[in-house]
Parts: C-alpha cells; sequence; structure tokens
C-alpha cells in the first residue's frame, strides 16, 4: 500500500493547471488569478475627505477650544464627485463631504462632531448655516486622504494565484478592471457503481442502498469551485462501467466511487489498466483506503488525450475522506491555486482512541473552541450510530499507525469548511 503523502504526491504530479481564459469580473467569482495585477493609477487621484465635515485652514482654528471656538464664515457646500467652486481663504470654511476633493487652501477636515453642528441631524443642516464654531486645534494633514495613500501607480495589488472573493474583487474594481485573465474552472465527470445502486425517491428494498455518493461528491466539487457532470450510475460490468466512462471523457477528470476493492466486481482499476494506466490501487489510510488513481487513454485527432480518473471508495465516509485528502488538492492545482495544503490545527482531545490502527486513521470528529483553546471529541458513533457522526462532523483527525490517543493529548486536526 502506498503512504497518504506519497500517493498525495503522484496525484498532484499527473494533474495539471488549467489555461487561462479572460472575462468580464462579474463572471470571475470564485476562480484563480492567471496573472499578477497593477494599479493603473495612484489612488486617490486628488486629496479627499475622510470624514464629514469642513475643510479649513489649520491657522485659522490654531488654540481653538470648546470655550474659546474659531469662528469661520461658510463659502460653499461640497459633496463627493463634484469640483469645488472656491478656494479658502483665511476666516472661512467649506462645508464637505466625505469623500468630496479637498478645496484649494485647506490643510485639514474638522468633523462635523467638532464642531456646533446639530447632533442629532439626519440629512442636511435645516438651518443653513453661514457660520461655523469649531471647537479644536488641528493641525495640517489632519482628516485628510492625501494623493496616492490607498495605491500608487504601478503597484503590484494581486498576484497570479490569488482567488477572487469579496476583498479581490473590490480592490479590482476600485481600481477600474472589467475583465481580467483567471484559470478556467475544472469541469469533473462524477461516477457511481454497483448494481446495488439506486436513485434517491425509489422504493428501498432488500440488498439495495441509495446512490448518497454522487451528490456528495457534486457537492463537494461545487464548493471547491469546480463543474460537475453527472454521468450515472455505472453497473457492475465491464461494459456498463466501460460506457459510463466514456460519457466522461471530454471533462477535465473524472471521479468514480465505488468498484476499488478486490471484489469479482470491483472493475475499476481493471477497465483503466486496459485503457490507460493505474498509479494507485490502495493507500495505507482508512477509511478509504480502497483507492485508485490513474489515468484513462484516449485517441482525439490523431493525438492521445489522458484524463485523470480518482476511484474513490464506496462507503460514504471513506468516499468523503477521499475526497478531502487527495481529490480537492488536485482540484485546486488545476484551478490554479498556489496553495493546495489543507490547514491543520493544533487541539486537545476530550476523548480517548484507545485502539491501536495497523495504518493512519482518520476519524470523523467534533472541533470546538473553548476559552481559547481548541478541543476535539472523537467517540460521537456510540450516541446513534455512524451516520449520526458524519452528520455532525465538522473535522478531520488523523492518527499515525499504531498510536493511542488519551483524553487530554494534542492532536492535530483539519477543520472542514463545508
Amino acid at each position: 500500500m502506498t503512504s497518504y503523502r506519497e500517493a498525495l504526491k503522484i496525484v498532484l504530479e499527473h494533474v495539471n493547471t488549467l489555461e487561462m481564459e479572460e472575462k468580464p469580473l462579474p463572471e470571475c467569482i470564485g476562480q484563480v488569478l492567471a496573472e499578477d495585477i497593477y494599479s493603473d493609477y495612484s489612488l486617490p487621484l486628488t486629496d479627499t475627505s475622510g470624514p464629514d465635515g469642513y475643510a479649513v485652514r489649520s491657522a485659522d482654528i490654531k488654540g481653538a477650544g470648546k470655550n474659546t471656538p474659531a469662528i469661520l464664515e461658510i463659502i460653499e457646500i461640497v459633496r463627493a464627485g463634484v469640483m469645488p467652486k472656491n478656494k479658502v481663504t483665511a476666516g472661512t470654511a467649506i462645508r464637505i463631504m466625505t469623500g468630496s476633493i479637498v478645496p484649494e487652501g485647506a490643510d485639514c477636515v474638522v468633523r462635523f462632531e467638532d464642531t456646533d453642528e446639530p447632533a442629532n441631524k439626519s440629512g442636511p443642516n435645516i438651518n443653513n448655516p453661514t457660520k461655523v464654531k469649531i471647537f479644536v486645534d488641528q493641525k495640517p494633514g489632519i482628516n485628510l486622504n492625501q494623493a496616492g495613500k490607498n495605491i500608487k501607480k504601478g503597484a503590484l495589488l494581486l498576484t497570479k494565484g490569488s482567488t477572487i472573493g469579496p476583498t479581490q474583487y473590490s480592490v479590482l474594481t476600485t481600481i477600474g478592471k472589467n475583465r481580467i485573465k483567471v484559470h478556467r474552472r475544472p469541469v469533473i465527470a462524477v461516477i457511481s457503481t454497483g448494481d446495488e445502486l439506486i436513485e434517491p425517491g425509489q422504493p428501498l428494498t432488500s440488498g439495495k442502498a441509495y446512490d448518497c455518493n454522487a451528490g456528495t461528491v457534486r457537492a463537494l466539487i461545487c464548493h471547491y469551485g469546480g463543474i460537475t457532470k453527472i454521468c450515472g450510475i455505472a453497473r457492475d460490468t465491464k461494459e456498463s462501467l466501460l460506457t459510463t466512462i466514456r460519457k466522461g471523457l471530454k471533462a477535465d477528470a473524472i471521479i468514480t466511487s465505488g468498484g476499488v476493492s478486490k471484489g469479482d466486481y470491483d472493475l475499476v482499476r481493471l477497465i483503466l489498466e486496459k485503457a490507460g494506466k493505474v498509479f494507485l490501487a490502495r493507500i495505507n489510510m482508512g477509511p478509504g483506503a480502497s483507492f485508485a488513481f490513474g489515468e484513462y487513454h484516449m485517441q482525439s485527432n490523431g493525438k492521445t488525450r489522458t484524463v485523470p480518473v480518482f476511484g474513490l471508495s464506496g462507503p460514504p465516509a471513506g468516499c468523503m475522506i477521499n475526497f478531502e485528502t487527495m481529490v480537492r488538492p488536485a482540484l485546486l492545482k488545476m484551478r490554479g491555486c498556489t496553495n493546495t495544503d489543507h490547514p491543520l490545527i493544533e487541539a486537545i482531545a476530550e476523548d480517548a482512541m484507545s485502539e491501536k490502527k495497523q495504518m493512519e486513521f482518520v476519524c470523523w470528529t467534533d472541533l470546538k473552541l473553548v476559552n481559547g483553546q481548541y478541543r476535539v471529541r472523537f467517540n460521537m458513533t456510540s450516541e446513534k450510530g455512524p451516520l449520526f457522526s458524519l452528520a455532525k462532523a465538522n473535522s478531520l483527525t488523523g492518527i499515525p499507525v499504531g498510536r493511542e490517543v488519551k483524553a487530554g493529548d494534542k492532536v492535530r486536526v483539519m477543520p472542514l469548511d463545508w
């Protein structure tokens, strides 16, 4: 059997980052940048006001205080997006709103809160004041966003490999980008295998089981930024499996579930051996030790195209562990992500795992933060059964070969964000 780390290395060596595409920015959310992004502008272009207040000369309010206010004449009101018409001169102030261009002559902005502006007003000052009392002494530059403070022209804002999320979207639109280059989303074909499988919604009869893996794998692919192509259930014959696999050969990768153990009707590896190559037949980690990885070779226009194939374990617990530990990093690499490692945190075991396993063992666990310390619980199955532990689990905890975990031990945990 291949170790988990060696298996992951093999998988990542045989999947490629997908080509880039240029698209309108709104269509790129969740995709990964295929280029570095530099600013075409220095922002803001001119000095702007931070708060709502009054643009003044600091020299005119020197020594001002609550009992010794500086009284200035209001000569204009300026809002964001409008050029000031007047210059601030000695003894004058311009009423200014957040984001507005600071008028010539002013070197600071005094907040409304530091003036005689009504504290309970909403909207315009209905008194239409012609003078303002200022109760603070401010130095030049206070409450100003100076030109180029946010970003300088030519500065590197986002690097290749960054995922486009809300903050990245905000930055890109702030500098006026409306089209960018990103890596294409991977299209993944999904196949379930087994004569025993039926679609959810049909009556369940003896010997049959609902196909839960197809929907689960589909949800995981979507969660990690891929696009799914459901190819249906392949029955336990070479013909059925081969026919179903061929439906997915236009995809960037194929994921099967079931049919990868050592039984007479476990045919996934057999098909791959005949039509391509098998790199992994079993991993030294469970649940999900029955994991296969290979590639299917197909001829197209006189050229050989290889399609990666992930053969996941049939039982749902192992299937999901296979996906999270093996498929997830491959998907991230295909999408163009530079970091495919799974986040790990240290936690204190709340209970024990006394059985020593002959292979690395992965537990579905319940992770929580208590008084600033992460704590993890192993034994959830005793409450209502293994299915309950899946429903409640929010993390995976690996137990090294032959190790016994006692309550209070420190363990490394993979938090799950799904």
